[in-house]
């Protein structure tokens, strides 16, 4: 493996990794450098030849975005870490181009994929329109026409799978796997927190695996079409015939990337960022249903702003689900916040973890986010985020699978809508989400058990009566303690 991290030094990879992770950029390159030295031969020399393609005074930025592109598990992590602002600038936007490729594959080549799968194209209708419109990760996207029984025409876009593509994630994600391994036994050696990495690493090899199950990602596209239907802000494509385990056919929907609005007007760009934040955030959380399904990979190539003012939510391979359990234990971590409960928040947090976490550093922490949150009522999901991730890092919480890429969406998401529009603020979304939707159930409230939770906000009516009760009282004390401190530091 020494060559291989003699080939990271020699492209400067250390460079990449922000100045503020400076201390986790060993671990960093000896990850990079484990993950190459084990991959097949064949595919380390067309990693080898794509840099060499490269121009000679390409950045390590550039270099990193090229190994991303020949890796498909690495292209999904530079997707998901391409709006997220605490990386430079630089390299984001290098990084944004692997959100929606240009196909470099043949349209004959596309046609013969397409053929193998369904057979002759021409004895079904379907006639390839175009050049392929999109490169994803593991699947390349053609858009066709397709004429029906009854003679009518339709359009649409058939996603099929890369050849090969299964057997290169399999070997690239239990690479991730063993890199996981690695860091756990190193992780004192490279200062790194002890949160499991392999354990870690296990569960998102088990999500992205999900992703080449096109059988999958039909029923979750079915779900989300009838789901979504009644939001008329929100547009999600219909299947269409022809899917197979390796190919989905589905509606085309017009538009470009959700990012791609710098033309449109502030209060244009600010509107579709609400939409966002409604129906990817909101809608999940504040769902009545006994399972909320949500998108698990939203990065800008999978949201189309659509002419009509829409927005396209494309690509439900990856998705997760949350609990009642789950929703209504977060819940009770906001309201424990707005009434400066700490008891309840620890209590709330242990559940989600299944009791797998240190108890009194938990209360710690809890206590320290408490402290710093500021002198707003509403706390906001940035704020459960953060607590989520100290809760991890520092309490060695081990929460579900879901439960983390749900973590991940909040993050992917916000660098996304900051992209659209500085001017929204998500939390304050969120806030007014939750309130149309306390207001929308006063009617069914009004017959229900005091201690029932069966509404979208998950709060039974003596939660209600407890927040209103504490939460005012709790936000008076800590504007109080706020100036009784600043009124000791002048002093």
């Amino acid at each position: 493996m020494s060559e291989w991290m003699a080939f990271c030094d020699s492209l400067d990879l250390a460079a990449v990794v922000p100045a503020r992770f400076e201390r986790y950029r060993p671990a960093i390159l000896h990850g990079i450098a484990h993950f190459l030295a084990n991959l097949a031969p064949a595919r380390t020399v067309e990693i080898l030849a794509a840099q060499a393609e490269l121009p000679e005074h390409a950045g390590p930025q550039e270099r990193l975005v090229a190994i991303a592109r020949q890796c498909p598990a690495l292209h999904k992590l530079g997707q998901v870490l391409a709006r997220d602002r605490r990386l430079p600038l630089d390299l984001r936007l290098l990084l944004q181009h692997l959100e929606s490729m240009h196909s470099r594959q043949p349209v004959a080549a596309i046609a013969a994929e397409l053929e193998r799968e369904l057979g002759p194209l021409d004895a079904l209708g379907v006639t390839i329109e175009a050049a392929p419109i999109a490169e994803a990760s593991v699947a390349v996207v053609v858009p066709v026409l397709w004429t029906d029984d009854a003679g009518d025409a339709h359009r649409g876009v058939m996603k099929v799978l890369k050849p090969g593509i299964e057997a290169r994630l399999e070997e690239e994600l239990a690479l991730l796997q063993q890199v996981g391994a690695l860091l756990d036994e190193h992780c004192h050696v490279y200062g790194l927190p002890e949160i499991a990495y392999e354990a870690t690493f296990a569960r998102v090899r088990e999500l992205l695996s999900l992703e080449v199950d096109l059988r999958r990602e039909q029923v979750h596209l079915e779900r989300a079409h009838a789901d979504y239907a009644t939001l008329k802000t929100v547009v999600v494509p219909g299947l269409h015939p022809f899917c197979t385990p390796r190919l989905t056919a589905m509606e085309r929907i017009d538009g470009g990337k959700v990012t791609d609005v710098a033309s449109l007007p502030t209060k244009e760009r600010r509107r579709l960022a609400h939409v966002i934040v409604e129906a990817l955030i909101a809608r999940p959380i504040w769902a009545r249903g006994s399972d909320a399904m949500f998108h698990a990979d939203p990065h800008a190539g999978n949201l189309l702003a659509t002419p009509d003012g829409r927005i396209g939510i494309l690509d439900w391979s990856l998705v997760g689900h949350l609990s009642k359990d789950d929703r209504i234990n977060l819940s009770q971590i906001l309201t424990g916040a707005m009434t400066a409960d700490p008891g309840a928040i620890v209590q709330a947090v242990t559940r989600l973890a299944d009791d797998a976490v240190d108890r009194g550093m938990l209360e710690h922490i809890v206590r320290g986010h408490l402290a710093s949150r500021g002198t707003r009522l509403w706390p906001g999901l940035s704020w459960l985020v953060d607590l989520m991730d100290d809760v991890v890092v520092k309490a060695q919480a081990r929460f579900r699978a879901d439960l983390m890429a749900f973590r991940k969406v909040l993050q992917t998401l916000d660098g996304v809508i900051a992209d659209i529009s500085e001017d929204c603020r998500p939390d304050v979304t969120l806030a007014g989400a939750f309130l149309r939707r306390l207001a929308s159930e006063w009617g069914s409230r009004m017959v229900s058990s005091p201690f029932s939770r069966d509404f979208g906000t998950h709060l039974s009516n003596a939660d209600l009566v407890h927040l209103l009760m504490f939460a005012p009282t709790a936000a008076w004390a800590h504007h109080l303690g706020v100036h009784a401190a600043g009124d000791d530091t002048t002093a």
